[in-house]
């Protein structure tokens, strides 16, 4: 099995950045395959524009989604976004690691959806929607780092809904969309506010929920 975790965190000493060295240790243990997209250390673009292309195909009228599925069909993705895209087509489990930021992803994560999952490439084309998406055959699960406590994230807290509503957006209408099985998140609450037991005891969490949805053999 091939695993992908795309990590969106700066700090390398960060408790998302331990979450993703523990999958790696559990899936490379189990025998499987892990590749990591690390974005900040690799300087990823997260701005979308006519750079993501070798070359534009119309450039009387240029349409950022035209250029992106034409660039599918021609096979001329910018190098960076084809080095995604090849991970990406391997993988079998996808793994979102990120701190919430606004009720969504960090802009650089957001970025690598836009430019990543492309018209042509993810969707359209020869390629459906949902049950029928181009990834049905994959997994794909959040892994997440919260500011705020859990108690914050209920319909009488203080953001008066659930994150499973919040998050409704990228499970559905991103990894769902394209085709993945969305697993539900791995969710690690208020982490900058908690003790180093209490962060050991998530992270022990972390390796029952791995092991409950991803047992040797998948």
């Amino acid at each position: 099995m091939n695993v992908l975790i795309v990590h969106a965190h700066e700090n390398p000493d960060s408790f998302s950045s331990s979450l993703a060295k523990l999958a790696i240790d559990f899936f490379e243990e189990a025998g499987h395959s892990v590749s990591i997209s690390d974005l900040y250390q690799k300087g990823f673009n997260p701005i979308a524009g006519k750079h993501d292309f070798k070359s534009i195909t119309n450039e009387t009228y240029y349409k950022y989604a035209l250029e992106q599925f034409n660039a599918s069909n021609l096979n001329s993705f910018a190098e960076d976004i084809q080095e995604e895209m090849n991970l990406l087509k391997k993988a079998d489990v996808l793994i979102f690691n990120f701190p919430l930021w606004w009720f969504g992803m960090p802009a650089i994560l957001k970025g690598w959806v836009d430019r990543v999952l492309a018209y042509g490439f993810a969707y359209g084309g020869d390629h459906g929607l949902y049950k029928e998406g181009r990834f049905k055959e994959k997994k794909a699960f959040l892994s997440i780092t919260t500011g705020s406590p859990a108690s914050f994230y209920t319909n009488n807290g203080t953001h008066a809904r659930p994150l499973k509503n919040i998050l409704r957006n990228i499970n559905e209408g991103i990894l769902g969309l394209v085709g993945f099985e969305v697993i539900p998140p791995f969710i690690c609450y208020s982490v900058s506010r908690i003790s180093n037991d209490q962060r050991k005891a998530i992270l022990d969490k972390y390796s029952t929920f791995l092991s409950l949805n991803f047992k040797k053999g998948f």
